[in-house]
């Protein structure tokens, strides 16, 4: 009888590239779409965008003064994280900077709802 993977939780940062704004809001609704599975499937566990400051208006992305990316996800190690994001249209668009990615393991102490 074999046994599930162990899987472990990973805090990953991303930033973007220089000058990739305008880039990042047109892939924005697609990037979301695709990783609607890995939400459902429970691997991705939360996200977002990082911000260089606070925004004016929380809920107009245009107006976002974006850094990078940050999420939580389970995976069986690093290298698995690699890969699913290098899946991501991020990357294959350009916005994210995988040279200066950050995946750490990720012990959680609390989580609210």
């Amino acid at each position: 009888m074999s046994t599930a993977p162990m899987l472990r939780e990973f805090l990953v940062i991303i930033p973007d590239k220089p000058s990739v704004r305008k880039t990042r809001l047109a892939l924005r609704s697609l990037h979301v779409q695709n990783m609607a599975h890995l939400v459902a499937s429970g691997q991705w566990k939360m996200g977002g965008a990082l911000l260089n400051s606070v925004p004016d208006v929380e809920d107009d992305p245009t107006k976002f003064d974006f850094m990078g990316s940050t999420f939580v996800c389970r995976a069986e190690s690093r290298a698995d994280v690699f890969e699913q994001v290098k899946q991501d249209v991020y990357v294959s668009g350009g916005v994210w900077d995988l040279a200066r990615i950050q995946i750490h393991p990720f012990l959680c102490a609390f989580r609210a709802p």
